[in-house]
């Protein structure tokens, strides 16, 4: 079984480092760094500041193009081309195959987003900063986060066409990022009438606020690192849910 999640992975990460959305999506991320450094001028706060955080929530803006850009047509791709069956008719099953896509796409995923954080942590010292545990944090944050992304890109590709599983991930990114003004509209005597309909939300929700430090960078507070790996350990059993969803649904398409 690990084999032939493992030839699915590695067919999968191929096929998408040869993808020209993958290069225009890095080449997109890399501009907003290198914007970052003209914002910086324009502002009346610290550039270094600037710098950092406009280059991070660049990182974390690629994470989210590669899972609506890649992940979200990652299965229809394969069904169009009727590679799945050659795939299928290899002793894989359909379950075998969505992992191993799955496996493939966060792999490649990880990899932009290294070299682009990489880049990123030079880009910084080149003006003046360091390299600390808050950006060390924020950079894992990103890809605790594409974990996620990319296994809600799956599960909506296995129910939909690409476009309306790319907006999906889109409206999961704002949603998971919104978690907390939810909670802040439960407290206290505000929104008396949608109060249940908010804490239902926010307990259903995925937090996507847990793995984000990029504001740690700026605001100089100390990185809590117990709150990180719980918020790891949080996306991982999301992505477990919504690969799991994929699965049955993909075992269920017909084609």
């Amino acid at each position: 079984m690990r084999d032939r999640i493992a030839v699915v992975a590695k067919a999968t990460f191929l096929e998408a480092v040869r993808d020209r959305v993958l290069l225009v999506s890095a080449a997109f991320a890399l501009g907003l760094m290198l914007f970052s450094r003209v914002l910086g001028w324009l502002s009346l706060e610290d550039t270094l500041k600037m710098v950092q955080d406009f280059s991070l929530s660049g990182l974390q803006v690629l994470g989210l193009l590669l899972a609506m850009l890649i992940g979200a047509q990652s299965l229809a791709r394969e069904v169009e081309r009727r590679t799945i069956y050659t795939v299928l008719s290899r002793d894989c099953t359909r379950t075998e195959f969505v992992i191993g896509k799955y496996v493939g796409l966060v792999a490649v995923a990880w990899a932009v987003l290294l070299v682009c954080g990489a880049f990123q942590c030079i880009w910084v010292v080149i003006w003046g900063g360091s390299i600390g545990g808050a950006i060390a944090a924020a950079i894992l944050g990103v890809l605790c986060e594409t974990l996620a992304l990319m296994s809600v890109a799956l599960l909506l590709g296995a129910l939909a066409n690409p476009s309306i599983a790319s907006v999906g991930t889109l409206c999961f990114y704002f949603a998971g990022h919104a978690t907390e003004a939810l909670r802040d509209l439960t407290q206290g005597d505000r929104g008396q009438d949608m109060k249940g309909v908010f804490q239902i939300i926010y307990r259903i929700v995925p937090n996507l606020e847990n793995v984000n430090f990029i504001n740690h960078t700026t605001s100089g507070r100390p990185v809590d690192w117990t709150h990180l790996g719980f918020g790891a350990a949080t996306m991982v059993v999301w992505a477990v849910v919504f690969l799991a969803g994929a699965a049955a649904l993909f075992r269920r398409r017909q084609f």
